[in-house]
């Protein structure tokens, strides 16, 4: 089936029908039959057979592939946003059934298997796929070892209908009684009391793609059942995080775990718990991550692959790769990096050891930036459009401020200059790039009286009386801000002083002198100093390769070759001790690559 052809037809079938699980599941179980010359009449799969079905909104060859791809694209936005289902390309799921079936001992026809959020089935077809060729034991019996949960009753009927495809493909009829496949909740399920699970000591392999939920998309229940696991005792836990732990507590004393995930444990605030796990229990655990390269079609999400045991190991297995070398199912050369030098609080800064030396080289140079200056982000109206403007034009009392075609008069004295660090590289564009914002605040960065505003600020206070709506919708309208027109946070409003600007996420690093100590700043960070000659050696500095360097191999990466430059990522930099003489040579250096050299050399790095 053409890629095309494919996409359209699906898209079609599940604009017309995505809100009918069983009728997309009979179009494709009928069209599957049809296509392969196949009848059910005996087991599970008769309840789908409907010959009286258009099956034409389908193309005339579909695969097992094309079933998955199909379940899996199916499931409603709501349902795909509150259980993190997605789908997982076959060579990432070949990958992980071959590494972990490879490393198992026991026999695989007495192996127990589980995927413990099974979705529509994909990594247990793999499985049962794997071990019928290795073993060539009928799919009945590989299906009585195989056990799949997952929450939603829909995904757990279609992975039902998929190992029945697989099986009928090879001449067998399953029936109902023959899966170990459960809709319920894994956070809360208990998978060991299974019996058979239970004699066996527990599972010999797990393997899947736990489900990707931001924290701010859990609901209440979930969050109640999360507080259960050790790993989600630090921060709002994505709800990924404790699927390890509830992987590996499910897990015999010789079996072996195969996830993909997202790689943000490494380094978030709410996977702390997790990375402490991880080292307190000496989990043998070997990653294969996949930097900024996106494995997931249309989904913005950095990944990596994991494999863990219950055999206990001081030190992580850790590579870099490339998504072809998975698909070539190319084994890799791994660099061993030793729980204790890794801070488990901070974050795990992952690589290979000639770069963890370098990093170990830069961050013990001299005392944390973070440490040095005072590093600030900037202002948060959770309204910037409202309040912050470009004027069409200007006269002595007023700024004119141009929304939905309407031109609106706003007094100069409520106004002050704003800039946004994020599209800001050079000093050369500060005139070009500059903005006013609207600050309903007096000078001690008290929010105004209403009274006080109109009387006072008449024009722009019917101005955002004229945005009402858009304000009061802020923090989904339970915000308290002291006033409906004042900024969604505090955060920065007193800020004041000469600074350096800098983004959130950059492909170069890219620091600006603002000697405007008045200046606002949104969408960025600056540091702060009240010496101009400080900063602009600072710049020099932190422009430098070196800088570069360090948050390439420690900061969180983008697709587009960005990098993020949050304070986190930024304020463990060491900056050398360097004497007065050191400081003026590099403020006289005019070319950056003699900047480069000469600081790659203070620091004792080569890059």
């Amino acid at each position: 089936m053409t890629e095309i052809l494919m996409d359209k037809k699906i898209n079609t079938l599940i604009k017309n029908y995505s809100d009918n699980a069983n009728l997309i599941n009979r179009l494709v179980v009928t069209a599957f039959l049809r296509c392969h010359g196949l009848k059910a009449e005996l087991g599970f799969l008769t309840q789908f057979v409907d010959k009286e079905l258009d099956v034409e909104m389908l193309p005339s060859s579909i695969s097992i592939e094309d079933v998955i791809t199909i379940f899996e694209i199916a499931i409603p936005e709501d349902e795909r946003i509150a259980n993190g289902a997605v789908y997982t390309p076959s060579y990432i799921r070949n990958y992980i059934v071959e590494q972990v079936l490879h490393s198992i001992a026991k026999p695989l026809n007495k192996c127990l298997c589980a995927d413990i959020a099974c979705g529509c089935g994909a990594f247990l077809y793999t499985l049962a796929e794997t071990i019928h060729e290795r073993t060539q034991v009928p799919y009945a019996t590989i299906y009585h070892h195989i056990y799949g949960a997952d929450i939603s009753e829909m995904s757990i009927t279609r992975a039902k209908i998929l190992l029945s495809l697989v099986a009928l493909l090879h001449g067998e009829s399953i029936e109902d009684e023959d899966f170990n496949l459960y809709c319920c909740n894994s956070l809360s399920f208990d998978f060991i009391n299974l019996q058979t699970v239970q004699k066996n000591g527990g599972f010999d392999i797990v393997v899947g793609n736990p489900p990707y939920v931001r924290s701010k998309h859990i609901d209440a229940d979930t969050r109640l059942l999360l507080s259960r696991w050790q790993t989600t005792l630090v921060g709002n836990a994505d709800l990924y995080i404790p699927f390890f732990e509830i992987g590996m507590s499910a897990l015999c004393d010789n079996g072996i775990l195969g996830y993909i995930t997202v790689n943000t444990f490494f380094k978030s605030v709410n996977a702390r718990s997790l990375r402490r796990y991880f080292h307190e229990n000496q989990v043998s655990l070997s990653i294969i991550d996949f930097g900024e390269q996106l494995v997931f079609k249309k989904k913005l999400a950095y990944t990596c692959l994991t494999f863990l045991s219950k055999t206990q190991r001081d030190s992580i297995l850790y590579t870099k790769a490339d998504l072809a070398d998975v698909k070539a199912q190319n084994n890799f050369v791994y660099s061993r990096i030793n729980y204790n030098i890794l801070d488990d609080h901070r974050g795990w800064n992952l690589n290979h050891s000639e770069v963890l030396n370098n990093i170990r080289l830069i961050e013990n140079a001299g005392e944390a930036l973070g440490d040095l200056y005072v590093i600030k982000n900037g202002i948060a109206t959770l309204a910037n459009d409202v309040f912050i403007f470009r004027p069409a034009r200007t006269d002595e009392s007023y700024f004119y401020l141009t929304r939905k075609n309407r031109e609106y008069p706003i007094e100069k004295g409520i106004c002050r200059d704003i800039i946004k660090p994020n599209i800001l590289k050079t000093e050369a564009e500060i005139a070009e790039k500059e903005e006013k914002i609207i600050t309903p605040y007096d000078d001690n960065s008290n929010v105004i009286a209403e009274d006080f505003f109109i009387n006072n600020y008449p024009k722009a206070y019917a101005y955002l009386q004229s945005c009402r709506d858009v304000l009061d919708a802020r923090d989904k309208g339970e915000g308290d801000y002291g006033a409906w027109y004042a900024f969604g946070r505090t955060q920065a409003i007193a800020d004041s002083g000469k600074k350096l600007l800098f983004p959130y996420m950059s492909d170069l690093p890219h620091f600006v002198y603002m000697p405007q100590k008045d200046m606002m700043i949104y969408c960025g960070y600056a540091i702060y100093s009240e010496s101009e000659t400080e900063l602009l050696f600072l710049k020099r500095i932190l422009e430098s390769s070196v800088f570069d360097y360090y948050m390439k191999h420690t900061s969180k990466p983008y697709s587009t070759g960005y990098y993020s430059y949050a304070k986190n990522y930024v304020k463990s930099f060491g900056v050398y001790p360097f004497s007065k003489e050191q400081k003026e040579h590099i403020l006289s250096i005019k070319s950056k690559s003699e900047i480069d050299k000469y600081i790659s050399k203070i620091y004792n790095v080569t890059i």
